[in-house]
């Protein structure tokens, strides 16, 4: 695996454990404000300032989530197989980044999130990350494991026996 795509392959990684991690932290505290301390979700608008839960709001967010949650852990999987040099993987990491994007700009312009720098920095980042798979090097590896059939694993334990 060529330097490019083995340092994507490991910002991708780690960046798909954190964000999952990032996401049960998320749901942790609105779960918690929801059984404990509902004043906590008066920020979100999941709770009036009267205190009443605001049921479309919560079950819209939860819906949002669990599609983020899909999204994190189809991101993760197909970060796997990249390092397996598995063409279909980069294609399809790079089609699901972009629907990512797509996503965001469209929770943005409903107002579901709020599309600050946060949002505009990650889809950026995202971006730029992707662009390790696509250099020449990168971009060759991934078309020589493609065109020979073979993963870099099974290439390796053939050549030992």
């Amino acid at each position: 695996m060529p330097m490019e795509a083995r340092i994507g392959y490991w910002v991708w990684l780690i960046g798909c454990v954190l964000a999952i991690i990032g996401w049960i932290f998320s749901m942790g505290v609105i779960v918690f404000g929801i059984l404990f301390n509902p004043y906590l979700l008066v920020a979100t608008g999941m709770v009036s300032f009267f205190g009443g839960f605001r049921w479309g709001v919560i079950l819209l967010f939860a819906a949002t989530m669990l599609v983020s949650l899909v999204m994190l852990v189809v991101q993760l999987y197909l970060t796997l197989k990249i390092r397996e040099g598995a063409e279909w993987a980069r294609f399809s990491l790079t089609v699901l980044t972009f629907l990512t994007i797509i996503y965001s700009i469209i929770l943005t312009a409903a107002g579901l999130e709020s599309g600050g720098a946060a949002t505009v920095t990650v889809n950026i980042l995202s971006l730029l990350l992707l662009a390790f798979f696509w250099l020449p090097k990168a971009n060759a590896w991934f078309l020589r494991t493609t065109d020979e059939g073979t993963t870099p694993v099974d290439s390796r334990s053939s050549a030992q026996h």
